[in-house]
């Protein structure tokens, strides 16, 4: 005999088989997605991590770079110390020149004394021109202008009038000069013995006269 054939039942168990391992299958996609989504977060969390040691690097660098600023500013300001002190040293150096400049100024003009009066003065008054009666002459000149004047001969003859004076006596000396008709282009600073200029043994009793004359063949003087 033959076996009968196995039929489907119609309980529904069949539906309710179908059904469960749907149910089974969509709980696995949903785990799925589940565990890439934390996959995904995960990754971007590492993303994260490392923009942050990029991050830490770069500002690690910008301070470098900000000490390395700061020590350039400083050694510029130690440049700007330095141009002070080489404006200082010139400043310096400046003043200085200023001081010699006047130091010289007053050697090359000296101020000259005040004459005397021209009673206190006196002077000695030589021929040297030759010329009979000319310091007689001349000597008058400056005895009636108040000077204490005294007619003499020169040692020598000579060509030139010159008016000496002994030290001090510059301004007294251009006074006489000046009575004689002469200016001081005249004057000469005498030597240690100005006795010298006149003729030995006629300036006994006159050898502390403070201006001399001597008259030469120029009539510069008279």
């Amino acid at each position: 005999m033959t076996a009968p054939g196995r039929y489907a039942t119609n309980d529904g168990s069949f539906a309710r088989s179908t059904g469960n391992a749907a149910a089974r299958g969509g709980a696995l996609i949903a785990v799925a997605v589940v565990i890439g989504i934390l996959l995904l977060w995960k990754g971007g969390v590492g993303g994260d991590d490392s923009s942050a040691a990029i991050q830490d690097d770069g500002t690690s660098t910008d301070e470098g770079s900000g000490d390395d600023s700061s020590t350039e500013t400083d050694d510029g300001s130690g440049s700007a110390d330095e141009d002070t002190a080489s404006d200082e040293g010139a400043d310096d150096e400046s003043l200085a020149v200023d001081d010699g400049s006047t130091d010289n100024a007053t050697e090359v003009a000296p101020v000259t004394a005040t004459a005397r009066p021209v009673g206190e003065v006196k002077v000695m008054v030589a021929n040297g021109a030759g010329e009979s009666g000319l310091a007689g002459s001349q000597s008058g000149i400056l005895t009636t202008a108040g000077y204490v004047a005294v007619a003499v001969n020169a040692a020598v003859a000579t060509d030139i009038s010159t008016v000496w004076y002994i030290d001090g006596y510059d301004a007294d000396a251009i006074g006489v000069a000046e009575a004689l008709g002469g200016s001081e282009i005249h004057l000469r600073l005498a030597g240690a013995d100005p006795v010298a200029l006149v003729r030995e043994g006629e300036a006994i009793g006159n050898e502390d006269a403070h201006v001399w004359v001597v008259l030469g063949s120029d009539r510069a003087l008279g």
